[in-house]
């Protein structure tokens, strides 16, 4: 036990000199709200259930952090500096208790812990207040206390397990998953199969639904908003079959995993003679191995993002690293460890190096080019309102929106959506469309609009100085400024008659 204690400590003082590398690195290069970070931040303005394309656990965070911290950048990201380094932890204590007695436990776990701490992703995501962030946090605190589930066998474990398992689902829909890798494991472990013919599982499910119930409602409130989107990005409507995105996919896990983990991974996948036998490997490598199956052959069928089977990794972290250290083969650990910490520098400290060398980065080599140039948008914008007493601030893209909101901060943060189209994507549509509100003066910042589209929808349309901001060599943000004076009314569209919506809504007559 007091090694237990002395591990746990110098965990968390490597954990914590992680955070502060992080911290100090976010500082050094003032990096600015993702359009993604500032749209949760606006959800976190209403907590709600639910938002279009996410369950809400994203925007509680924020609203708990900002309410404490202020609302300042790394305010609205302080949660993502917490739960990563206790995904971690989550992981050692796993590793801990799954192979409790053997003499290499103690040694695997740390390094587990460690190697978890140090992936690609993990660097990425520890700088960006993201859905990955609780649903890491979650997913490896389920994984835990079902290993202490299936080790005791306890109603009070199972409901416990139910209930992590709904705080999953509430950040992102990918937390269900955990049921088909629990599934793949009891078919596969003739000791633990029983479980599937008593009632203990099928009450944990039970909380989970029930924990996420609220959501459902939400859903059905807002005519299914986040489960149309999900089903959307998915595109599996498109034709089937796609080799260059399973590629694309499998190719991009080695910068999200790493290299040489990642090849650990995959020899471990061609052998399973190495695990199968061992049914506390098997676990690890069921919850690492459906998952990434399911993902790759989503990006066959149609295409999966280089994040989506994230959360895969903290099993498979605890699978590669423990029979490395089981087979001493320690030296691919502090192989992976040495080659994912040099990524992890690049990815905070690419400017830097590239100033070193007298290089100047472009749009297209700059990491962070998609998140440069919108404090001072917002400024300009801001300023802009500030000449128009009364104008309401208008925006026609969900990033432009988010971004706006937060680094122009119009009075009251009172911003209207124009969607011309009338499609419900995105949850600024469903809280600030202009036709929930038509009347009165607007200031329109856009990318581009046509004065053709505009006058159709508006009763006074006037052309401002456009915006423009350097933010490379390269490039220049450029947006349109309009003063538009009352949309022209609304007109409710029965369901049914709009092909890609199924409920009622008002949109602009001439969008019909």
């Amino acid at each position: 036990m007091v090694g237990g204690r002395r591990d746990l400590w110098l965990l968390i003082l490597l954990l914590g000199l992680l955070v502060a590398w992080r911290i100090a690195a976010l500082l050094h290069l003032d990096l600015e709200l993702y359009a993604d970070e500032a749209q949760y931040w606006s959800w976190s303005l209403a907590p709600d259930f639910g938002y279009y394309s996410k369950p809400p656990m994203v925007a509680w965070l924020i609203a708990l952090s900002t309410r404490l911290l202020g609302d300042g950048e790394l305010a609205v990201r302080a949660a993502t500096f917490v739960l990563w380094p206790a995904t971690s932890v989550w992981l050692w204590l796993t590793v801990r208790r799954l192979f409790a007695g053997e003499p290499w436990a103690a040694p695997a776990a740390l390094a587990s812990a460690l190697a978890f701490a140090t992936l690609p992703m993990t660097f990425l995501g520890g700088i960006l207040i993201t859905t990955d962030a609780p649903l890491l946090f979650f997913w490896a605190a389920s994984l835990y206390l079902l290993v202490r589930t299936l080790q005791g066998d306890r109603w009070r474990d199972w409901l416990g397990l139910g209930l992590l398992a709904g705080l999953g689902l509430l950040s992102k829909y990918s937390m269900v998953f955990f049921a088909p890798a629990l599934l793949a494991y009891l078919l596969a472990s003739p000791a633990q199969r029983r479980l599937l013919l008593t009632p203990k599982p099928y009450a944990a499910a039970a909380v989970a639904l029930a924990v996420f119930a609220p959501n459902l409602v939400w859903n059905a409130r807002h005519h299914y908003a986040s489960l149309q989107h999900t089903a959307e990005i998915s595109q599996l409507g498109r034709s089937l079959f796609h080799p260059e995105a399973l590629l694309e996919f499998f190719a991009a896990q080695f910068l999200v995993f790493g290299p040489i983990m990642l090849l650990g991974l995959i020899a471990l996948a061609l052998q399973p003679r190495i695990w199968w036998m061992d049914a506390r490997l098997r676990l690890l490598a069921a919850f690492a191995f459906v998952p990434l199956a399911a993902f790759l052959l989503l990006a066959l069928l149609s295409r999966a993002l280089a994040n989506w089977a994230a959360f895969a990794y903290a099993a498979g972290s605890a699978l590669v690293v423990t029979l490395w250290i089981v087979r001493r083969q320690g030296r691919w650990f502090k192989a992976a460890l040495i080659v994912n910490l040099l990524l992890g520098a690049l990815v905070y400290h690419l400017p830097d190096a590239t100033r070193a060398l007298g290089l100047e980065l472009g749009r297209k080599t700059d990491p962070y080019a998609r998140v440069t140039g919108y404090r001072a948008l917002g400024a300009e914008v801001r300023r802009r309102l500030a000449a128009e007493p009364g104008a309401r601030l208008m925006a026609d893209d969900r990033k432009s929106m988010a971004s706006l909101l937060y680094y122009a901060r119009p009075e009251s943060l009172d911003a209207v959506y124009y969607n011309p189209s009338g499609a419900l994507d995105n949850h600024y549509v469903l809280t600030r469309e202009v036709a929930q509100r038509p009347h009165g003066r607007f200031l329109l910042v856009t990318r581009g609009r046509e004065p053709a589209q505009l006058a159709r929808h508006f009763a006074v349309v006037e052309r401002m100085p456009d915006i423009r901001i350097r933010t490379h060599h390269d490039h220049m943000l450029v947006y349109q400024v309009w003063r538009l004076h009352d949309y022209k009314g609304a007109h409710c569209i029965p369901s049914g008659q709009r092909p890609n919506q199924s409920s009622t809504r008002c949109v602009a007559t001439a969008s019909r």
